[in-house]
């Protein structure tokens, strides 16, 4: 068997298998070829070919991950910020019950989209308004989603889409937008989140399998190139946060059962029992029932989705 001939496929083959070649290789190749390993090595130099060429060796390197960018067309709006000499402060902003997918004669996504924008628009100007602020707190407190389940409004004609385009294609690319629109005024964002049960697609189904879990984890992946952005997933049925020395305590609100409709009183009576259950808080925020009459109370926080 000889050398393969030049300026053929076989002879690039073995110019890449020489340059490349340990000494014990060589050494099986020249008994391959019926020759001596010495006389392998001068015919290889005879056609130009040099251990020492190193514009000839191939080098095989790990191809770097692609940098991951899932929301590359993302509006950012741009913040303007405004000098002032005041004590630092932390913002909290609750955000309840967006219910992207439900639709109603007053609701949609639209709606939905065009009340983030009003919501950070009015966030920007408190920021600057209160300057210096340096970390903006957001609870979420659970149903990002409408869902599936038929029982719980989620029937045809009633939602726009199914759960994986009112998370995927319009809730977090929606919430990204707002979140990193804040990171551009203030030092960090955190976003504490808790589940609601419209993520809840069977009373049979874990707890933890949840749309609201899957909105806030792909939340976080979307926004992991974001440094001062951080997500931090519910892990059990609440969320408590210490800032700055006062307790927050961060719940859905649908383990009250509302008395003759009106949820104001057990929902008292179940913070007494979870205040004892977590060892106290100083602040409570809870969704889940729309109503005005308990945000006016100072009970639940401002929800994005209508009454129904």
């Amino acid at each position: 068997m000889k050398i393969p001939r030049l300026n053929t496929k076989e002879w690039a083959e073995e110019v890449k298998f020489y340059i490349n070649s340990t000494q014990t290789d060589r050494v099986k190749r020249a008994k391959k070829y019926g020759i001596l390993m010495s006389s392998y090595e001068r015919r290889m130099r005879e056609r130009g070919i040099r251990l020492t060429d190193r514009e000839h060796r191939v080098v095989i390197e790990q191809e770097a991950p692609p940098e991951r960018i899932p929301y590359p067309d993302l509006k950012i709006t741009p913040f303007k910020p405004v000098k002032a000499s005041r004590d630092e402060e932390d913002l909290g902003l609750v955000v309840a019950d967006p219910h992207f997918g439900k639709k109603t004669e007053s609701y949609s996504i639209a709606i939905a989209k065009a009340r983030f924008q009003f919501l950070l628009e009015s966030v920007m100007t408190i920021v600057n308004l209160h300057r210096p602020i340096r970390k903006i707190w957001a609870f979420f407190t659970g149903d990002n989603a409408q869902g599936e389940n038929p029982y719980q409004g989620s029937k045809l004609g009633e939602t726009e889409c199914g759960a994986y385009e009112q998370i995927y294609e319009h809730a977090i690319p929606t919430v990204s937008e707002f979140l990193i629109s804040l990171s551009h005024g203030v030092e960090e964002v955190e976003l504490i989140g808790v589940n609601g049960n419209h993520g809840s697609y069977d009373k049979i189904s874990p707890d933890k399998t949840n749309w609201d879990s899957f909105f806030y984890e792909g939340l976080k992946s979307g926004l992991q190139n974001q440094k001062n952005i951080t997500i931090h997933p519910p892990k059990n049925f609440y969320q408590l946060v210490n800032i700055r020395g006062f307790r927050f305590f961060i719940i859905h609100g649908n383990q009250v059962n509302a008395t003759q409709g009106i949820p104001l009183f057990a929902m008292r009576r179940k913070m007494q029992e979870w205040f004892a259950y977590v060892g106290g808080f100083n602040y409570a925020y809870a969704g889940h029932f729309h109503s005005h009459l308990l945000r006016i109370l100072g009970v639940c926080p401002t929800s994005m989705a209508p009454p129904f």
